[in-house]
């Protein structure tokens, strides 16, 4: 239980003196919050490519909460390595992953926020929904596992992948709406499709961001809506990537341009416009877990991200 938990419960417990019992239970169902959690996963995608298109939807996220901007260096900058540790919170050389073919064997010693957040309470619930196929090997991985795990079909005649991440957003805009996830992990993936097809210095590089801007920004709405319709959820958005790309395409080595990674933390426990280097993609699952009110793993590499020191918290653009 977290500083502000106890702060409500002993705002209720002086209500329940003070006031007849009706208005005491009004007062303390009024202190009660949900935590709702969501991660966008955005594959292959460069923050400076998002302020180079002036991508609404991500600057305004970043402007309404904590941007973290880093590098991720030396971990190995492939898709299977950079999601195995955002959703474990603990690098490659602990996981083992090197690449994009493995199994769910690594996830037996370093469970997946799923696997943690589900045997911490078991009732709440989780989902995971993704284009690229391989992340409902995390995602179901473990026992218990999340809850749902769906892996879009590729969308015919869709050459840039856009109508598959549309798929994959229509799904989560559906479950955000419909079902309210306790937690939901979201990754998407035509950017990623882009750097390869088309180099990270490219124009269809750049419009597959304000593509996926836009999808983002679909799902920020449906969370909105929601909150607003739901005053006892406290709903968090975090984004994150995997690598980035090189100018003429492609990713696994350690330039600059690969290793490049951002965060971006919108919620009630981040303060809007504060900057700072100090967390990664490693620090997703210890952040979801905290929020969640469920303790961090014994070995994992990042820490919560409602840690950011006061001095950074204060620290605006």
């Amino acid at each position: 239980m977290n500083r502000r938990q106890l702060l409500s419960n002993a705002v209720a417990v002086a209500a329940v003196t003070l006031l007849p019992v009706a208005a005491a239970t009004r007062a303390a169902g009024a202190e009660v919050s949900v935590p709702k959690v969501v991660v966008l996963g955005l594959d292959g995608l460069m923050y400076h490519k998002v302020q180079q298109v002036k991508a609404p939807n991500l600057l305004r996220l970043s402007a309404e909460g904590l941007l973290s901007r880093s590098s991720i260096a030396p971990h190995i900058t492939i898709s299977g390595p950079s999601w195995a540790t955002v959703l474990t919170g603990v690098w490659d050389r602990k996981h083992g992953i090197k690449d994009n073919g493995f199994d769910a064997k690594p996830f037996a010693k370093y469970p997946t926020v799923f696997t943690q957040l589900e045997r911490f309470r078991p009732g709440l619930k989780t989902q995971s929904i993704a284009t690229w196929d391989m992340i409902a090997i995390m995602a179901g991985s473990g026992t218990p596992h999340a809850d749902v795990v769906i892996s879009t079909p590729p969308v015919p005649n869709d050459p840039d992948e856009d109508k598959t991440d549309g798929a994959s957003t229509d799904a989560a805009v559906t479950a955000i709406t419909r079902f309210a996830p306790d937690f939901l992990f979201v990754c998407l993936d035509q950017v990623d499709f882009a750097g390869h097809a088309h180099g990270g210095a490219s124009d269809a590089y750049l419009a597959a961001v304000l593509r996926i801007d836009a999808q983002v920004g679909r799902i920020v709405a449906a969370i909105d809506a929601r909150a607003k319709a739901n005053p006892a959820e406290q709903w968090t958005i975090l984004v994150t990537a995997d690598h980035g790309h090189t100018p003429k395409g492609g990713h696994g080595a350690q330039s600059s341009d690969e290793t490049t990674n951002f965060v971006i933390a919108r919620g009630p426990d981040f303060p809007a416009g504060a900057t700072t280097s100090r967390y990664t993609l490693v620090d997703i699952t210890p952040t979801v877990l905290d929020l969640h009110g469920a303790p961090p793993a014994r070995d994992a590499d990042g820490v919560s991200m409602r840690a950011i020191p006061a001095v950074e918290a204060a620290s605006v653009r």
